[in-house]
C-alpha cells in the first residue's frame, strides 16, 4: 500500500518516518497506515494554527512599539520573534516569506536599540555578538533535526533522543551535538553503546548507527581534551 506523506512535513510526521521500521527506537513503527500518517499531519496542522495565532500577536506588539518604549519590553518582543523564527522552521509547509518578515522586524528593532546605544562601545560590541549568535541560531534551525529537538513540545521523547541521533546523517548530527553539554554527551554516548550492543545481540547490525556512535564519541573526546588543556 502506498503511503501519502507530505512533501513538506511537520515534526510529528517527520518523527513518524524516523521510527518507521527502525529497530533503533523503543517502539518502531512496524505497521503504519495512512490513518496514522493523517493523525500526525493533523497534529502538525493544529500546531501550525496555534503558532500562527501566537505569531500574529507578537507582530501586533512589535508594530505597536514606540520610540519611548521601555528597553526591557523591546528586548522581550525581540526574544519572542527569535523564538517564532525557530518554531517556524519546524512547522509543516514552506515559511520562507514568514521567516523573512521576522528577520525584517528583528533588524528594525536592533537598529533602534543600536541608535540608543550609539555612545556606548561596550553595548555596541554586545549587540554585534548578539547578531552573530542569532545568525548561527537561525542557520542551525534550518536543519529538521534541530528544529524538532528544540520545539517546546518536541515529538522526540526523552527515551528516543539517542536513537534519533544515531539515525541522522553525519552533518546533521555534527550540528546537533553543539546543543549538548559534555555531561549530556557522555550519557548519550553510554546509552548509544548499550543500545547498539543489545541490538547486535538480537541480530541487528546497523553500520550507519555505529558510525554515528563513533562520531559522538570523537566529539566527546575532543571536548574532554579541550577542557584538560584549558
Amino acid at each position: 500500500m502506498t503511503m501519502n506523506f507530505s512533501p513538506a512535513p511537520g515534526p510529528h510526521e517527520r518523527h513518524l518516518k524516523r521510527r518507521l521500521l527502525n529497530p533503533l527506537f523503543p517502539k518502531p513503527e512496524h505497521e503504519l497506515t495512512q490513518q496514522d500518517i493523517e493523525a500526525a499531519q493533523k497534529m502538525d496542522e493544529e500546531n501550525l494554527l496555534s503558532f500562527m495565532t501566537h505569531f500574529q500577536s507578537v507582530v501586533q506588539k512589535a508594530t505597536e512599539l514606540g520610540g519611548n518604549s521601555e528597553s526591557d519590553v523591546v528586548l522581550e518582543i525581540k526574544e519572542q520573534l527569535d523564538e517564532c523564527y525557530a518554531t517556524s522552521c519546524a512547522m509543516p509547509g514552506d515559511h520562507a516569506a514568514l521567516k523573512m518578515a521576522i528577520n525584517k522586524l528583528i533588524t528594525a528593532i536592533m537598529a533602534a536599540i543600536r541608535k540608543g546605544a550609539a555612545d556606548d562601545p561596550t553595548a555596541l560590541k554586545k549587540l554585534d555578538e548578539e547578531d552573530i549568535a542569532r545568525k548561527m541560531h537561525n542557520e542551525l534551525h534550518q536543519r529538521n533535526l534541530i528544529a524538532d529537538l528544540m520545539l517546546e513540545n518536541s515529538p522526540i521523547l526523552e527515551n528516543e533522543l539517542t536513537p534519533t541521533l544515531l539515525n541522522e546523517e553525519a552533518d546533521d548530527l555534527e550540528a546537533a551535538l553543539q546543543l549538548f553539554s559534555p555531561e549530556q554527551l557522555e550519557l548519550v554516548c553510554k546509552d548509544a553503546k548499550s543500545l547498539l550492543e543489545e541490538l547486535r545481540k538480537d541480530g541487528h547490525e546497523i553500520p550507519h548507527a555505529w558510525e554515528r556512535f563513533q562520531q559522538i564519541k570523537l566529539a566527546l573526546n575532543a571536548i574532554s581534551e579541550d577542557m584538560e588543556n584549558s
